[in-house]
């Protein structure tokens, strides 16, 4: 079972698409409902600072919603709202509402990214909220004093990191009491309860719901609470109420591991280039927890370095996250390859990106399991037939971070209601991923039983959270969203084939990982390299010009060594054609990796090998480049004019072979 100091703690909670949980009323309520105050649109684009999301199209402001809607003059809750308004001719009056995971996840960052320019936005208006206690939400619940210990807890054992970890929920806890925030009200009845109070504010009569992870469950209690304006529900990543999934998280887990080793074992080349695949995993994580390593991360805002405590259950934690990612059954082999080499680089460049995630909003997490999902007893979870690597600590872990969170954590449980099947005849999409950590198949199968008209579909390569991940889904998704009566058409699911296994023998190149994640560094040193080659390039056409001219006009330079100047013009040129067949095999590569799983790892075919030994030489023509430059001022050698010009190539290849070094090209072969 995967070590909770950091997977539950950390890993689970930062996750966009992470751990979901369960809730529901069984009655409706009566509410208030404010009318939508219009604001700045709080959220950023992720990747390009500059472009607004007003600019996008989107209408942002906040609905002020009860705390508890049994008391509609008690305290209130502020959510914040964006609508991206449906850019058609004739747009349907009945908007989508997008629901995130988590719970605790921003809904922002993610819908906000992908919605913009898609069919989706072009047919009907696109609705995305941020749940009460999340991001943007006032109040939000994020537990801020974690920050406080993070150094002290990613080096901890495990005794100790549970240790701090408790003490710093419960001083959040306790903020959170003083400052007179109820939470036994941040629940997914309230919270189905506001999705309703948003649709009466902005005025729709009708609307069409999707939730991804926990978001299913939401849309599930929206389904049973507050029908009445329900047109159609999708669930993604499904999580039925009448399924706990804490106690259920080491089966899952072993048959996450399951299916990653079938998977290669049923694929020729896979199991031909990774024998024994299952027990040189398992290996590694006994020796790790018999001798754990120590790694060293970077916050990405900051620059801070952290270093980390890996034992094998954090190992085995990690993976489990991954597979939250598509394509992972295919990265794996790879993966163990590297781990079983001692190569964790992997983990150091993935791990930032979730654990200085800062918009999870965990005391809305804990608020809502430890309402709805702490009923249950650790020792009576089943282990039978799974490894002993992940039953070993799978009941402490789950006492650990569950039970013990929620003695911490007191809210008000809700009553056993929650947990009954919803029976609805709303016109229902469910979808499933084979390779999903959390939510399988079988989940989506049990909710279905109750839904009369409701089309269950799964993804035989799919993981965690479909839509807008994959093109199949996606026109799953319209189909059903145009007409959800009928059985959307699913064909593109059969045609759906894996994804190739990323081969044993890679090339790491850290730029990859870096453009993935738009590394404004690294973009902006691609672009200098990009300028600089200009310049150098600029040659080509400015020496033909002064030798056409010259030719002309009959000109002589008697104060320059032809030597000396052919010599000088065939460095910047051999060193402009090779820079150029540098970049243009470098973005082959590039594309080839972005476009498979390869990309995932940062690694190319091993047959770009012969292309990285291009800035060695290139180095070495620079040097022979900027020792010229200096010997043609030494001794004066042709114009001044020729001089400048010579000088400013060399500054041009200078500062390119700067840039190969930055962005990490003289490293990739050692």
């Amino acid at each position: 079972m995967p070590s909770f100091r950091i997977v539950s703690l950390v890993l689970v909670l930062t996750f966009f698409l992470s751990h979901p949980l369960s809730a529901t009323g069984h009655s409706l309520i009566q509410q208030r409902t404010d009318a939508f105050e219009p604001a700045d649109c709080p959220f950023e684009n992720p990747f390009f600072s500059f472009i607004t999301p007003e600019s996008q199209g989107f209408e942002c402001g906040y609905v002020t919603v009860p705390e508890q809607h049994a008391d509609p003059d008690g305290p209130t809750i502020r959510l914040p709202v964006a609508i991206l308004k449906a850019s058609g001719d004739n747009p349907q009056p009945d908007p989508l509402f997008l629901a995130q995971g988590g719970p605790g996840g921003d809904a922002f960052g993610v819908f906000s990214t992908i919605l913009p320019n898609t069919n989706l936005a072009r047919d009907r208006d696109l609705v995305i909220f941020n749940q009460r206690g999340t991001l943007y939400a006032d109040p939000q619940l994020a537990c801020t004093e974690l920050n406080d210990i993070l150094a002290e807890l990613l080096v901890a054992p495990r005794d100790k990191a549970d240790e701090l970890t408790k003490n710093a929920y419960t001083q959040c806890y306790e903020r959170f009491q003083a400052e007179g925030i109820n939470l036994s009200a941040y629940n997914s009845v309230e919270n189905a309860a506001d999705i309703e109070a948003i649709r009466a504010a902005l005025g729709y009569d009708t609307f069409n719901f999707y939730g991804v992870s926990y978001g299913t469950l939401l849309g599930l209690h929206l389904m049973r609470d507050h029908p009445e304006h329900l047109r159609s529900v999708i669930l993604d990543a499904v999580v039925p109420p009448q399924l706990n999934f804490i106690p259920l998280v080491p089966q899952n887990t072993n048959r996450l591991f399951d299916q990653f080793f079938q998977a290669c074992a049923a694929d020729e080349t896979c199991q031909a280039e990774y024998p024994d695949l299952e027990t040189r995993f398992f290996a590694v994580v006994d020796q790790l927890n018999e001798q754990p390593t120590t790694l060293t991360i970077a916050d990405p805002d900051t620059g801070q370095h952290y270093d980390v405590r890996l034992d094998g259950d954090t190992l085995l934690g990690f993976v489990y996250q991954i597979a939250y990612l598509p394509e992972a059954y295919a990265i794996f082999p790879n993966m163990v390859k590297s781990f079983e080499a001692g190569d964790y680089r992997f983990i150091e460049v993935i791990l930032p990106l979730f654990l200085f995630d800062d918009t999870i909003s965990d005391g809305m997490y804990f608020s809502v399991i430890c309402a709805e999902d702490a009923d249950f007893d650790p020792e009576a979870t089943p282990l039978a037939g799974l490894r002993p690597q992940i039953a070993a600590n799978a009941v402490e872990d789950l006492k650990n971070s569950y039970i013990d969170m929620c003695a911490i954590w007191q809210v008000d449980a809700l009553g056993s209601f929650i947990d009954e099947p919803v029976v609805s005849d709303i016109p229902t999409l469910l979808l499933s991923g084979e390779f999903d950590p959390i939510t399988p198949p079988e989940n989506a199968a049990a909710a279905a039983a109750s839904l009369t008209n409701s089309f269950n579909y799964v993804d035989a390569v799919g993981s965690h959270g479909a839509f807008g991940s994959d093109a199949c889904a996606n026109q799953i998704v319209e189909a059903f969203l145009n007409n959800p009566t009928v059985p959307p058409n699913a064909s593109c699911l059969t045609q759906a084939s894996p994804d190739n296994f990323v081969p044993p023998n890679t090339i790491r190149v850290d730029l990859i990982h870096q453009i993935n994640t738009l590394d404004p560094w690294a973009v902006a040193f691609t672009l200098l390299a990009g300028l600089f080659l200009l310049g150098i390039l600029s040659a080509f056409v400015v020496w033909p010009i002064v030798l056409v001219v010259r030719l002309i006009t009959q000109r002589k330079i008697e104060t320059e060594s032809r030597l000396l100047r052919w010599t000088r013009s065939g460095l910047v040129i051999v060193f402009g054609l090779l820079a150029l067949v540098f970049v243009v095999g470098l973005n082959i590569f590039i594309v080839q990796s972005l476009s498979g799983s390869m990309a995932i790892l940062s690694v190319v075919s091993s047959w770009a090998a012969p292309l990285f030994i291009v800035p060695y030489l290139l180095a070495l023509l620079a040097l022979g480049i900027i020792a010229l430059m200096i010997w043609s001022w030494q001794k004066k050698e042709g114009t001044i004019w020729s001089r400048l010009y010579y000088t400013f190539l060399t500054l041009c290849v200078i500062g390119y072979i700067s840039m190969l070094a930055f962005t990490g090209m003289f490293s990739v072969l050692i």
